[in-house]
């Protein structure tokens, strides 16, 4: 049984590189919970379907303003 791309766990380092943005404003990101994650043990993990609806909604939001 294999996982398909589209819903595959992320760690925090693969999420920075997706988004492009550094592991400092991540962790600001989720002290804020402005995005979707959740903890696995003690790491953080990433949902790579969760990831791309939120930047599809925070794209719909700033094109609304």
């Amino acid at each position: 049984m294999g996982t398909s791309p589209k819903s595959e766990l992320m760690t925090l380092a693969e999420t920075c590189q997706y988004l492009k943005i550094t592991p400092r404003t991540l962790y600001r990101y989720l002290q804020t919970r402005r995005l979707p994650a959740f903890k696995l043990g003690k790491e953080w993990r990433f949902v790579r379907t969760d990831l791309e609806q939120w930047i599809r909604d925070q794209t719909r939001s700033a094109t609304d303003i």
